[in-house]
């Protein structure tokens, strides 16, 4: 990452994992577009809305036990008011007493709005499960 503004890009990406990680997703409200939209790693469906979005984070935690999670090769690219951060990750959990692996790359789309970033578009592509 070469400016300012790609690094800043990076740091709110990696606070809004570590708000769902840490179970404080109280603080994602102000980082959601009220109307963001997350796609299901296929892009054949979507869900819709800040609220909506936050459950998702929240029905996750409620039902796993993250027993890893790492971020690399951040990419950020700036267009004017927009800015899209893809990166890789890793992540192993249990569920249902089932222990998951899986890794794949995270997509958020950000628009600058009344002087801060929001979320506007997300989605996670090449999950693989391990």
């Amino acid at each position: 990452m070469h400016t300012n503004e790609q690094k800043e890009m990076w740091v709110l990406t990696r606070k809004i994992n570590e708000c769902w990680y840490n179970g404080q997703l109280h603080a994602l409200d102000g980082i959601f577009d009220d109307n963001v939209i997350f796609n299901s790693p296929d892009f054949k469906h979507q869900i819709v809305g800040k609220e909506n979005c936050i459950q998702t984070y929240i029905d996750f935690l409620s039902n796993s036990k993250i027993l890893l999670y790492n971020e690399s090769k951040p990419i950020v690219q700036m267009f004017g008011s927009t800015s899209i951060v893809t990166y890789d990750f890793e992540m192993k959990y249990e569920q249902n007493t089932k222990t998951y692996h899986e890794t794949g790359t995270d997509i958020l789309i950000y628009q600058m709005q009344e002087n801060s970033w929001k979320v506007i578009w997300r989605a996670l592509s090449n999950l693989n499960t391990l």
